[in-house]
C-alpha cells in the first residue's frame, strides 16, 4: 500500500472527501464502487478513452502500483470537482489531475472523468 497524504480540504466537506475517495480509486489506492458511476460514465486518459461502469472499474484495478500520492488540493463545486497533487512510481515523481463531473450536484454518481499526468512534481 502506498503511502497516502490526504487534503485537508476534506475535513468540512463530505463532496471533497467524496471526490478524493474516486481520485484515489483511479490511481490505485481503495476501491470505486460500482454505484458511484454512472452505467455510461466515460474515464478518458493518457492511454485512451474507457466507457461504461465495467471498464473503468477494471481500468482502476489495472493501475500501476503508486509509492506515494499526495493530494494536494480538492476542490468541488456543483456537478464538476477535481483533485490534484503529485503520485511517485519507481521513484519519479509526476503530477496529477483528476477532473470529475457529476450527474448532478448531490455528486451521488460520476458522469465523466478526465485525469492528467505529467513530469515534473518534486
Amino acid at each position: 500500500m502506498p503511502e497516502v497524504i490526504r487534503s485537508a480540504d476534506c475535513a468540512n466537506s463530505p463532496k471533497n472527501a467524496r471526490a478524493e475517495e474516486i481520485a484515489l480509486a483511479l490511481m490505485g489506492v481503495g476501491e470505486l464502487a460500482e454505484s458511484l458511476l454512472a452505467e455510461n460514465a466515460v474515464w478518458d486518459g493518457a492511454t485512451g478513452a474507457r466507457a461504461g461502469r465495467s471498464a473503468i472499474l477494471a481500468a482502476c484495478a489495472d493501475q500501476p502500483k503508486a509509492d506515494k500520492i499526495r493530494v494536494e488540493q480538492v476542490v468541488t463545486h456543483g456537478a464538476a470537482g477535481s483533485v490534484s497533487g503529485r503520485i511517485t512510481r519507481g521513484g519519479e515523481t509526476r503530477l496529477y489531475c483528476h477532473v470529475i463531473r457529476f450527474t448532478s450536484a448531490a455528486a451521488k454518481q460520476v458522469a465523466q472523468l478526465v485525469s492528467f499526468e505529467h513530469p515534473g512534481g518534486k
